[in-house]
């Protein structure tokens, strides 16, 4: 208990953490770190922000504990992120990024999507998400999605599986609007993507790619991958020992929140395909290792966990929106706040902890 008893600290911390994050004058609103942001809160901006709230309160288990004031001024200030087509995108983001979203293209070969369009798109999977956690009605219908199973090949096949973790993260984002869309078919269309994303999988090591990625792209990829099937509702893939094997392979090697978060998950879900018992006091072993390296990430005083080591994240989809001080940040609490709640799955005491997992 001594080892672990801040996990039950942090439960009562963090929404301490996100108290002082929160604006003041425009309801809804919360900075991404503590004091280095680049933007105020009048600068129409954080959309990103207020969708990671959204996912700490679920992760905690306070937000169906919330006020329908506070759930309210949330969801309208989210909506107000949404263009007539149903997509979401924040205009700092959108304006800041141009010139990277068009050398991105330029790079990928892929000029005749808009420069940007990825990134609305990755936006907008996120904004649902937590419109879906808030209770809201959410429907993908309006936005332009593959109709077909040709449409399907042709989506996938554009996307630069050279580098997994971005084109995973498309993948991911397309079962989620198929299977939150109003599409007759969409079971069908579901099933066609799955298909073609097998043809992809590496019988070495489990994971989705083309090419020779790093480990920490297939990791990150394979976990885009996995949390896909998983909003489909098709949580089922071929080669998990394989997946198990190249996790513990690079435990030792994560960097940042999503490397710490990511690892984790694919080693629990990995673990999960594979019968739940191999090589799994070793899954233990790392899943507590990683614990303690979380640790490390968290401001005890303040609440809060820190994307990068002492330092908070300074860039969002490539944009600079902190000075990147030594303090924590909305994006690297959500993640290690998921991350302890995968840990605590793993370990068997996910309910005496009271983590909640969430759909990204």
């Amino acid at each position: 208990m001594q080892k672990t008893d801040w996990v039950f600290k942090l439960k009562r911390k963090a929404p301490q953490f996100l108290e002082k994050l929160k604006g003041q004058k425009i309801p809804g609103f919360f900075r991404y770190s503590l004091s280095g942001d680049l933007y105020g809160e009048r600068a129409k901006w954080g959309l990103g922000n207020s969708v990671f709230a959204v996912k700490i309160y679920h992760t905690l288990g306070i937000l169906p504990l919330l006020a329908p004031p506070e759930k309210n001024n949330l969801a309208r200030f989210i909506y107000a992120f949404r263009d007539s087509q149903g997509y979401f995108s924040d205009p700092i983001i959108r304006k800041k990024s141009r010139c990277r979203n068009l050398l991105i293209s330029i790079k990928h070969g892929n000029l005749n999507t808009r420069p940007g369009q990825e990134t609305m798109i990755a936006e907008t999977r996120q904004a649902l998400s937590a419109l879906k956690l808030l209770g809201e009605k959410i429907a993908a219908q309006t936005l332009r999605l593959p109709g077909s199973s040709p449409a399907i090949r042709r989506y996938l096949q554009k996307l630069p599986w050279q580098k997994p973790w971005h084109s995973a993260s498309h993948f991911s984002h397309l079962l989620f609007f198929l299977q939150n869309s109003n599409l007759a078919n969409k079971s069908a269309l579901i099933d066609n993507a799955i298909d073609w994303i097998k043809k992809i999988q590496n019988p070495s090591d489990g994971a989705w790619y083309q090419g020779n990625p790093s480990w920490q792209e297939k990791i990150n990829g394979a976990m885009k991958i996995i949390t896909g099937l998983k909003a489909a509702e098709r949580l089922n893939f071929t080669y998990p020992k394989k997946l198990v094997d190249l996790c513990l392979e690079n435990k030792n090697k994560a960097r940042h929140g999503c490397d710490h978060l990511n690892l984790v998950y694919v080693l629990h879900y990995a673990n999960q395909a594979a019968g739940g018992d191999y090589r799994f006091a070793e899954i233990e072993k790392c899943a507590a290792e990683k614990l303690k390296i979380y640790k490390k990430y968290y401001f005890p005083a303040i609440g809060g966990f820190s994307f990068w080591p002492n330092k908070a994240n300074d860039r969002y989809y490539g944009v600079k929106i902190t000075e990147g001080l030594n303090e924590p940040d909305i994006h690297g609490t959500c993640m290690f706040l998921w991350g302890i709640s995968i840990v605590a799955q793993i370990l068997g005491i996910d309910q005496e902890w009271g983590f909640n997992e969430h759909t990204p």
